[in-house]
């Protein structure tokens, strides 16, 4: 793959620089490649921005909201570094497209077991509760 190509299929970075859409280039990149948890990261990146957009709507500039925005801020850092990685990863799968390529086989194996492969939700959902104690808390 060229560098060309590489630029195309990385384009979704970009996003992780701007403010308010860090969270946007992993929902895109999550349903191209049908990875729930991608799409789940996005949103947590996403989240502190949108409750920052709803606590000014609804008060103003009579509460300081600077531990939200902190706290979107470092989001957005994180972003930035995590997509990066992920560009990296993703530029190796497309370069060895073979070596990644699932193949077909049959077996008969009757004691086959089945791995779980259902997403584990508690690491966002844990991000989700943090922030809402900490929103909460700057409220009060």
């Amino acid at each position: 793959m060229n560098l060309l190509e590489k630029i195309k299929n990385s384009w979704w970075v970009i996003l992780s620089v701007i403010i308010g859409l860090n969270g946007i280039g992993f929902i895109y990149i999550g349903s191209k490649h049908n990875n729930k948890n991608w799409i789940l990261e996005g949103i947590t990146y996403e989240f502190p921005w949108f409750f920052y957009l709803i606590v000014y709507a609804i008060y103003g500039k009579a509460i300081p909201s600077t531990l939200i925005i902190t706290f979107a801020a470092v989001l957005l850092l994180i972003s930035l570094i995590r997509s990066i990685w992920v560009a990296i990863k993703l530029a190796d799968v497309y370069d060895n497209n073979e070596k990644y390529t699932i193949k077909q086989t049959n077996l008969n194996n009757s004691t086959d077991r089945r791995r779980d492969d259902t997403p584990k939700l508690s690491c966002c959902l844990c991000l989700i509760c943090i922030f809402i104690i900490i929103a909460v808390i700057v409220i009060l």
